[in-house]
């Protein structure tokens, strides 16, 4: 029957068609959670055990819980004695009371608010996007992510069988939400933005089911839990939906040509003969677990573990009993003592990616592992010792991290014995079709073609050119794309050439920087930092048309410290576009 969205409740034993879902609105933002057809009762709470997973300190462990269908109705709302109470039209609940919900109606729990609300569907076949089209959008999510939080899902779905592209766009028509996006990635290939994380996986079941007899396989990543771009994302969801699971850092296949990289790994070769800890620095995606890898791989730890660490990934809420272990009782659920992860590492090395996402309490949690050598169990008395090597990776400038306070100083002295800095892809121009070759050879070869895999000179050309701010994960994906559409031989026609003939094409070392209406055309240097620097941050913000965002992430530096230097080298701030 359908739902009367003007009534309080619906009537009693009524099942909840699954066009409904709870609104979270809490201080990190908005979460949102399908609810399950039928009858059923979701505990909401602090604990990681909760259906419903709300961190805010001023709720229960397990504070409340929503009832859906059977006798209490259609909706209802019931305390299970929570310290801070639950609040219904103002009114607080009684522990054990079911107190009835309607549509859009809000239940106060803490400091957060829960509304449940119906999900509206599409009435017609999703639009159909483009692959860049798909890209763009993907980049903004994240880039949304990074600034206020939240979280999205990413899926890579392929459809063998015959199933025409028109009845895929149909079933993720009836699917997805408005918001989403849906995009051809390439033949019986498609990539779907699904805004709400908690619906992805029941997505992904009602697509195999709609097909039938089809074949369909699904990858999934997650923001931020495996990755915070685009080319992450996308390089996790692919390897998932071809059952390869996420993507392991390896030694096979690097490339040395340009004279800096050999350099670096020379440098690398002997500083990994060594116990010392090691911080390796760079943009996203330019290869720091390669070479994170590669050290452990050339150490005399090499045939012990190699444990790879997303720091950003690891919620604030796990980390201990994660990274540390727990003794038995040592909370709800901990039926038997379990070793962590940092124990189970021992005698081989430790990668902490991503370090500069980790909070200052985290810090003060691995910084204590790192001076003593040993951890503590949740629940335990002994700390049990751990022989162990750090290496750390990071696209921040930690210095700049440590004089906002972002970063613990003592720390970044421990971790930062040596430092080693990767160039951008864009430096070393001379590896970019080397690169290529090898990621299209090795996925031609998953895919069972049976020509050997060229390029032609005029893609050659344009690869070159372009300045790959995704670095090495954007090329091997957007290679293993060419690859899928072309059949081996990549031409022009197989990449995305609005994109490599966008505002990432370099521009002539003599193009000028936009310079406001009365700024001075020429500004004396107000620093010790010498010309070469001041040509340099000329060139590259002259390179990204003014924008300063662009041209810090091409520098390696904050935008904060771009501001700084800008100011110190007498530079008027350039506007966007001129």
């Amino acid at each position: 029957m359908p739902i009367d969205h003007g009534t309080p409740t619906l009537r009693a034993g009524e099942e909840i068609p699954e066009e409904y879902r709870a609104v979270i609105i809490h201080r990190e933002g908005v979460s949102s959670h399908a609810l399950p057809e039928g009858v059923a009762r979701l505990t909401i709470g602090r604990a990681d055990g909760c259906d419903i997973v709300i961190d805010d300190p001023l709720l229960s462990r397990v504070h409340a819980a929503l009832h859906i269908g059977g006798g209490a109705g259609g909706f209802a709302i019931e305390d299970l004695g929570s310290a801070n109470g639950t609040l219904v039209r103002e009114r607080r609940v009684e522990p054990g009371e079911h107190t009835p919900l309607g549509i859009n109606e809000a239940v106060g729990l803490g400091s957060a608010m829960l509304i449940v609300q119906p999900r509206f569907r599409a009435a017609r076949a999703m639009w159909m996007r483009g692959h860049e089209y798909f890209e763009g959008r993907l980049g903004e999510e994240c880039g949304r992510g990074r600034r206020v939080g939240g979280s999205f899902a990413l899926l890579h779905v392929h459809v063998t069988g015959g199933v025409p592209e028109e009845q895929v766009a149909a079933a993720c028509g009836e699917l997805l939400e408005s918001t989403d996006v849906v995009a051809r990635y390439g033949q019986d290939r498609y990539e779907i933005l699904v805004e709400d994380p908690a619906e992805a996986e029941a997505v992904a079941r009602h697509l195999a089911q709609l097909f039938g007899s089809a074949k369909v396989r699904v990858g999934s990543a997650l923001f931020p839990r495996d990755g915070r771009d685009p080319e992450s994302l996308m390089a996790r969801a692919i390897a998932d939906a071809r059952g390869e699971g996420a993507d392991q850092p390896g030694t096979d296949g690097i490339i040395l040509v340009d004279p800096a990289m050999k350099n670096l790994y020379d440098l690398g070769d002997r500083v990994a003969r060594g116990d010392i800890s090691v911080l390796i620095t760079g943009e996203t995606g330019v290869g720091k677990e390669i070479l994170a890898a590669y050290l452990h791989s050339r150490s005399p730890r090499a045939g012990k573990p190699f444990l790879c660490l997303n720091c950003a990934a690891l919620p604030e809420t796990v980390l201990e009993s994660e990274l540390f272990g727990h003794e038995k009782g040592a909370f709800t659920g901990a039926v038997s003592g379990k070793a962590g992860l940092l124990e189970t590492a021992h005698e081989g090395t430790i990668f902490l990616d991503e370090m500069g996402e980790l909070s200052l309490a985290a810090q003060a949690k691995i910084l204590r592992v790192i001076e003593e050598r040993r951890v503590l169990r949740v629940g335990g008395l002994k700390p049990r010792d751990i022989e162990v090597r750090f290496l750390a990776a990071t696209n921040r400038d930690l210095e700049e991290e440590v004089a906002n306070g972002r970063f613990r100083e003592d720390l970044y002295y421990r971790i930062a014995g040596v430092t080693l800095s990767i160039p951008p892809l864009r430096s070393r121009r001379s590896e970019v079709v080397p690169l290529a070759e090898v990621y299209g050879s090795r996925y031609a070869a998953k895919l069972g073609l049976t020509r050997p895999f060229e390029i032609d000179a005029a893609a050659r050309g344009f690869l070159e050119t372009y300045n790959w701010p995704g670095n090495i994960r954007e090329l091997k994906n957007m290679i293993e794309r060419a690859v899928l559409l072309s059949g081996g031989a990549v031409t022009l026609e197989h990449l995305p050439i609005e994109k490599l003939t966008s505002a990432h094409l370099s521009r002539p070392r003599q193009t000028p920087v936009p310079i406001p209406i009365g700024a001075p055309a020429t500004a004396p240097v107000a620093s010790d930092a010498g010309p070469g620097e001041r040509d340099k941050i000329l060139q590259v913000l002259a390179e990204c048309g003014g924008n300063q965002t662009q041209a810090a992430r091409r520098l390696g530096i904050s935008r904060t410290t771009l501001s700084k230097r800008l100011e110190e080298q007498g530079i008027p701030r350039p506007r966007k576009g001129g």
